[in-house]
């Protein structure tokens, strides 16, 4: 009974922390965080258990950078998912070139977040980092209703958006 009872609290603990990606094998959050930050749609800030202030990319997705069109929206949707929450993480990459840990987040009923945003049509799928058939459908079906940045007719993929600004900076 002693070993039920344990494994029924073990399990509902957890139970947050597990993902049915199908690309991915079930995986247990590393930890969670309070979120206190929103520096753009793919991109905060969250306090740790011990106080520390770490600033997460999060994986799968490229959202709109500053200048773009639905930069704003693809920010404030983020910050409705998880601001002032606790969210669970996992680590997929410590970090980026950045210094950033590269993370699967969920809130705290569980969504993971990166699906979110594709979903709403507020980021990109980043294919080059992830070769997920799941989160490509996401970004076809939002591209496919129309849902958020695919409104516009030929919207710029942050990564093309990134080049061009270097190339013209060189120039």
């Amino acid at each position: 009974m002693k070993q039920l009872l344990y494994l029924l609290l073990t399990v509902t603990l957890f139970s947050s922390c597990f993902t049915n990606r199908r690309h991915q094998v079930e995986k247990q959050c590393d930890y969670s965080v309070k979120v206190v930050g929103i520096s753009d749609g793919d991109t905060f800030k969250g306090v740790t258990d011990d106080s520390t202030i770490v600033r997460f990319r999060i994986y799968g997705i490229d959202a709109p950078e500053t200048k773009q069109a639905y930069s704003q929206k693809s920010k404030q949707y983020l910050s409705d998912l998880i601001f002032n929450k606790r969210v669970n993480i996992s680590v997929q990459k410590p970090k980026d070139r950045y210094g950033r840990p590269i993370v699967w987040v969920y809130t705290p009923d569980g969504k993971d977040v990166s699906a979110e945003m594709l979903k709403a049509g507020l980021a990109w799928h980043y294919k080059e980092y992830d070769k997920s058939d799941e989160y490509a459908n996401f970004e076809k079906v939002a591209k496919k209703n129309k849902k958020g940045l695919w409104q516009d007719n030929n919207p710029t993929a942050p990564w093309d958006f990134r080049k061009n600004a270097r190339n013209k900076r060189q120039k």
